[in-house]
């Protein structure tokens, strides 16, 4: 569950927005002013939804100072629509801006999207359907379930997932996970791909083979020439 904190004065809006978004699993966490957002704000927020307008200290304040500390998105809703009051908030900070009145659909879609990017470039998650890779961690999951790989077929899976729709050949594959100085031939690359490939169960389908050129992983359909 995402957890989003909400920094705006106005109660029925503050009411709206939780009730929209709780329904569907984002957490909302509301602030009446400026100081009690500050207040509330840790490493565990992973979205801010910030209004200008504010009695005691306003919007922009609030989010020059949580820029001094943390670095989750700031969506900012406002009444105030000009050109300049938006170059304003991005210049503090914001990751985006959306004028009142706003649909809670809308409001809802764009804050889904900004936190599940977030989330993925936080950990450097790759999904394929059922196939899912950390390359933080170095793990990687097939139907949520964790699967065991040795160092060095999960370089080889990651260098496959990081070239996606790429034909590379067996030698740029040595190069990259044997190195340059390595005096083996291609035979090494093709017994590594037929071990991971045996791990990967139905989930092989993304690596394909070229007839005496290499390998390439496509998540669509692919005609193998092997």
């Amino acid at each position: 569950m995402y957890k989003v904190l909400l920094i705006e004065d106005d109660k029925d809006i503050r009411t709206i927005v939780s009730k929209y978004f709780e329904k569907r699993n984002i957490k909302v966490i509301e602030a009446m002013d400026g100081y009690i957002g500050l207040s509330l704000i840790d490493e565990t927020i992973d979205l801010v939804l910030l209004d200008i307008m504010m009695p005691g200290i306003d919007g922009y304040e609030v989010c020059f100072q949580i820029r001094q500390k943390y670095e989750c998105p700031i969506v900012f809703i406002s009444a105030l629509s000009e050109e300049d009051n938006q170059l304003k908030a991005f210049e503090l900070g914001g990751d985006d801006y959306i004028s009142k009145p706003f649909l809670p659909s809308i409001l809802y879609a764009k804050c889904l999207a900004i936190c599940r990017r977030q989330i993925n470039d936080r950990t450097h998650l790759y999904c394929f359907g059922g196939l899912e890779l950390d390359d933080i961690n170095h793990q990687v999951w097939i139907d949520k379930e964790e699967l065991k790989l040795t160092h060095k077929e999960f370089l080889l899976l990651e260098y496959f997932i990081k070239n996606k729709n790429h034909l590379l050949s067996r030698e740029q594959i040595l190069n990259a996970l044997w190195g340059y100085d390595y005096y083996g031939d291609g035979r090494a690359v093709d017994t590594y791909v037929k071990k991971l490939r045996k791990k990967l169960g139905s989930y092989q389908k993304y690596i394909h083979t070229v007839f005496k050129v290499g390998y390439i992983f496509k998540e669509d359909a692919y005609e193998d020439k092997d």
